[in-house]
């Protein structure tokens, strides 16, 4: 019954919609968008203030020496959305002026220009950090707190550049060019490839990888770049406080301590659970230990052979989402992608291929859709959620 209250799954009060109600608020929440072959949508259901969405997402086309390249792209902040918001800023133009320069020189080489213009993004926003003390860390011991809160809380220009390091954000790109798709991750949103063979079969593939302390070759090479550190990872995350491995900004795991206890930790605003960050700071001995080098795929389209195919970039909260309702295993990204495809090739599908999707991993019905949308309570009950579908052939 509409109005009807009710308990979820997890004991929270939430109120039931009946369609279309159901449908209606989704689609104000989510704010789904269509440009051209291109759908896109951003959903934090949860109302406060302050658990406002983190995630960005970039949609664009650039022409270039008489060519059209796509760029689509999500940054899934984390401890606040200064990184995040500080990427869709800045990436975009990086990008285009290195692709311009390397079109220009017949020198495209677009695994090496993804990876340096995102790992330069990250190295010049702890340039702007050094920047402000320029003296190195023995500089930084002899300030006095009041100094140090004097210089870097100013409101301003210098308050920003301390934030872009203590937030951060993951990364996934996609930049398609005549005939190819290259995927450039960091962290552990997902793209996936959904392709239509000449006899009408569906196929997805996995084009991101999946940066986190859960994932063994990360974990491992973690361990391996800090010997003797048991703790470099532990319980699945970085020094046990983080969980994806890289990662633009975090500076925290990156610098040696005394940027966090004489910088970060007198930053307003600071850390949300500043006994945390404290806590894991004896574990820090030989940075960095979270990385901005990016993992790319390729794909050249015509080599598909396929009649009919798309990407799907997600931040991680919709892997959440598709674990709950399809009944997958806790990050399987391969498996949550499959899905994913197999829902969007249904022949009956209509609409903003974002929205559908999204509502199909809610659990599609009313009642299912409106536990996660209307649960009263002044903290997020569900991670930040972003979906870009583009068709490529």
């Amino acid at each position: 019954m509409a109005g009807e209250k009710k308990q979820n799954a997890h004991g929270a009060t939430y109120t039931v919609l009946t369609e279309p109600e159901a449908s209606a608020e989704l689609a104000r929440c989510a704010h789904p968008q269509s440009n051209g072959v291109t759908d896109t949508l951003s959903l934090q259901p949860c109302t406060a203030p302050s658990e406002r969405s983190e995630d960005r997402f970039i949609d664009a086309d650039w022409r270039i020496a008489d060519q059209i390249w796509r760029i689509k792209a999500i940054f899934d902040g984390h401890a606040g959305h200064s990184t995040a918001d500080h990427l869709v800023a800045t990436l975009p133009g990086v990008l285009h002026d290195a692709l311009v320069a390397a079109l220009a020189a017949g020198s495209l080489d677009v695994p090496e220009l993804l990876r340096k213009a995102i790992a330069d993004v990250d190295e010049q926003i702890g340039k702007d950090l050094f920047d402000l003390f320029p003296g190195g860390p023995e500089a930084l011991a002899s300030m006095t707190d009041d100094d140090v809160a004097a210089l870097i809380n100013d409101d301003g220009v210098n308050s920003e550049k301390v934030l872009r390091c203590m937030r951060g954000s993951t990364v996934l790109v996609a930049l398609i060019g005549p005939d190819n798709v290259w995927v450039a991750s960091l962290g552990d949103c997902q793209c996936v490839l959904g392709a239509k063979t000449a006899s009408g079969e569906w196929h997805s593939r996995l084009l991101s990888s999946n940066h986190n302390g859960a994932n063994p070759a990360e974990a491992e090479r973690i361990h391996s770049e800090h010997p003797g550190e048991s703790e470099s990872v532990l319980k699945n995350g970085v020094l046990g406080a983080i969980a994806v491995t890289r990662a633009v900004g975090d500076f925290l795991f990156k610098l040696p301590k005394i940027y966090t206890t004489r910088i970060f930790l007198n930053a307003k605003p600071g850390f949300r659970f500043p006994s945390k960050v404290k806590d894991f700071l004896g574990r820090n001995l030989t940075p960095p230990y979270l990385s901005a080098q990016s993992d790319v795929q390729h794909v050249h389209i015509p080599s598909l052979g396929a009649s009919e195919a798309f990407l799907i970039l997600a931040s991680d909260g919709l892997t959440d989402l598709s674990g709950e309702t399809y009944g997958i295993g806790y990050r399987e990204p391969s498996v949550a992608g499959k899905k994913w495809v197999e829902v969007l090739s249904r022949e009956d599908r209509t609409g903003n291929a974002a929205l559908y999707l999204l509502k199909d991993a809610m659990g599609w019905e009313a009642d299912a859709v409106s536990s996660l949308l209307t649960v009263e309570s002044e903290e997020r009950w569900m991670d930040d959620t972003t979906i870009v579908f583009t068709k490529i052939i």
